[in-house]
């Protein structure tokens, strides 16, 4: 029978050294598509990193504004109040999968799941396509729910 102090002094025991990599941020991933996503590709995964920041309190609301319709900003607005009034946390989200599916021409529902805390927790999205004030085509968040 081999003991643990055994082990401890055999020359040849094998023994676990710590990987000397320094912590890297995280990888956010690749989009699986329905329908012609090509233009929310590179978009969409940052979006739902973003916002998922702004659920758990680390990213201020103000940050998303432009890409979001008054309804989603004050949703958000609220619920960010309550959770840091009950005791936010400042552990950072991180997106683990994103899928988007094409519900139309100028519509795009965006499904993710994020890792926080150890838990996961669902974010469902609806972007519409539209255009700014200075007529340019821009993609805002006018649905937004997470669980």
């Amino acid at each position: 029978m081999i003991t643990a102090t055994a082990l401890a002094t055999d020359p040849f025991a094998p023994r676990q050294v710590p990987l000397p990599f320094p912590p890297s941020p995280p990888l956010l991933p690749v989009p699986v598509e329905r329908g012609d996503a090509g233009e929310l590709r590179h978009r969409c995964a940052r979006f739902t990193q973003a916002l998922a920041e702004v659920i758990t309190g680390i990213r201020p609301v103000r940050q998303l504004g432009p890409w979001l319709t008054r309804d989603v900003y004050e949703q958000l607005h609220r619920d960010v109040a309550e959770r840091l009034v009950t005791g936010g946390t400042r552990h950072s989200p991180r997106v683990v999968s994103v899928h988007i599916a094409m519900v139309g021409d100028g519509a795009a529902e965006i499904a993710a799941r994020m890792v926080h805390r150890g838990r996961s927790r669902a974010i469902a999205v609806r972007l519409q396509r539209g255009r700014d004030h200075q007529g340019r085509t821009t993609w805002r968040c006018t649905a937004a729910e997470w669980a």
